[in-house]
């Protein structure tokens, strides 16, 4: 995959985390974790997504 994808996943996933910190912040001392866990696990998947597009030879070796 190209680099614009690559970017927009990180935007995508960075902006998903400052909503998730608002959710979270906003509604102290008692938020909602199921709330919580479904706004979680989308910006889980777009940061996988932006780690599958990295090219194979900049990724570190194990």
């Amino acid at each position: 995959m190209s680099t614009r994808f690559r970017v927009l996943y990180l935007l995508l996933g960075t902006i998903g985390l400052v909503f998730l910190a608002y959710e979270i912040i906003a509604n102290l001392p008692e938020f909602n974790p199921d709330r919580v866990l479904l706004i979680a696990l989308p910006d889980l998947l777009v940061f996988f997504l932006a780690y599958r597009t990295y090219p194979e030879d900049s990724k570190a070796e194990a």
